[in-house]
C-alpha cells in the first residue's frame, strides 16, 4: 500500500513548479458529473498560467475525447483520468467533494478512507443512504463547506453522485497508483498532476456574481455573459470563440468549468499560504479552493 505521502517533498521544492516566475504551467477546470450520461454535463477548461496571467485555451464537454463521443459514465471517467494522468506537469481543479464530514468517517484518515471506499459503500444510493443513516435528521457539512459557503452537503439528493463517483472513480485510482497528488491531504510533487477540489458556486459567492445563469432564455444567457465579463477583468483571456461557446453552453457547464479553472489559478498562486499551516480537519475532511 502506498503511504499518504507518497507525494512529499522538501519543503524548498514543495512549490517550485507553480510558483517559479515566469515559467508556464497548465491549469484545468473541471466541472463533474456522477450521472449515468456524464458526458453530457462534465466540462473542461484547459489554460496556461504564466506569471499572474491565465489564458484560457479550450473549453470542451468530456466525450470530445472519448472514444466514439460516448457520453457514458464509465467511459468519461476513465476519460478523464487519463487526461490527469498524461499531463504530468498540471494542476486540476475538480468540482466534488474530496471526502466527508470527519463524523461519518468511522475515526479514519484521509488515505484509509479512501481506500477502503469502494468497500465501504457498493453503490451511490447505498452511500446516500449510509450516510443519511449516520448522520441523522440534519445533514451534516464538512468544515470547509461551511466556511466557503457550499449550497449543500457532500450527500444531498443533488450532490451524492457526484461524491460517490467522484471518490471511487476519479480519486481513489489516481492516489492508490500514486499517479497524481490530492492537496491538501498529500503534498505537492513536481513530476505529478494535482487534483484539488473546487465549487463554483462559493467562487462565485466570492465575488459576489453568485446570481442564477443555467437556462434556455436570453435572461439567463445575458447572465453568463456578465458573470463571464466580469471574471475576465480578473487576470484572465479567453479567445472570442471560446467565450461564446461558454455564454450559449445554457446549462452552464462550461462557465462552471471556467470558473473551476479561475478558482485553480487564484489558489495555485497563493498555495504556500493556503495550505502551509492548515489544521489537522482539512488533512481529513478536504479543502475547497475557492
Amino acid at each position: 500500500m502506498i503511504s499518504s505521502e507518497v507525494c512529499g517533498t522538501t519543503e524548498s521544492e514543495l512549490y517550485m513548479i507553480f510558483a517559479a516566475t515566469g515559467r508556464k504551467r497548465r491549469v484545468y477546470g473541471v466541472d463533474f458529473s456522477g450521472a449515468k450520461d456524464a458526458g453530457r454535463k462534465i466540462w473542461i477548461s484547459e489554460g496556461v498560467a504564466e506569471d499572474d496571467v491565465l489564458t484560457v485555451l479550450k473549453c470542451y464537454p468530456i466525450s470530445d475525447i472519448v472514444a466514439n463521443n460516448s457520453k457514458e459514465r464509465h467511459a468519461c471517467l476513465s476519460a478523464l483520468r487519463d487526461l490527469i494522468i498524461s499531463n504530468k506537469h498540471s494542476v486540476f481543479g475538480m468540482d466534488f467533494p474530496f471526502s466527508l464530514p470527519h463524523k461519518l468517517m468511522s475515526g479514519k484518515d484521509w488515505y484509509s478512507f479512501v481506500s477502503d471506499f469502494p468497500h465501504e459503500y457498493q453503490s451511490a444510493d447505498e452511500f446516500k443512504k449510509a450516510m443519511r443513516i449516520a448522520g441523522g435528521k440534519t445533514e451534516l457539512k464538512r468544515l470547509t463547506d461551511i466556511e466557503v459557503k457550499a449550497p449543500f452537503s457532500i450527500y444531498n439528493l443533488w450532490v451524492y453522485k457526484q461524491t460517490y463517483y467522484g471518490i471511487r472513480d476519479v480519486v481513489r485510482p489516481l492516489v492508490m497508483s500514486g499517479e497524481a497528488c490530492a492537496l491538501p491531504m498529500q503534498k505537492p510533487k513536481e513530476d505529478n498532476p494535482w487534483i484539488m477540489e473546487t465549487c463554483p458556486a462559493s467562487t462565485l459567492k466570492s465575488e459576489d456574481l453568485y446570481i442564477s445563469y443555467k437556462g434556455r432564455t436570453e435572461k439567463e444567457r445575458q447572465t453568463r455573459k456578465h458573470i463571464l465579463d466580469e471574471m475576465l477583468h480578473k487576470g484572465i483571456t479567453v479567445p472570442d470563440e471560446i467565450r461564446e461557446k461558454i455564454i450559449d453552453n445554457k446549462d452552464g457547464d462550461a462557465l462552471d468549468s471556467f470558473i473551476a479553472a479561475y478558482a485553480t489559478f487564484r489558489s495555485v498562486r497563493n498555495l504556500d499560504d493556503i495550505i502551509g499551516n492548515l489544521p489537522d480537519i482539512y488533512l481529513r475532511e478536504g479543502y475547497t479552493f475557492f
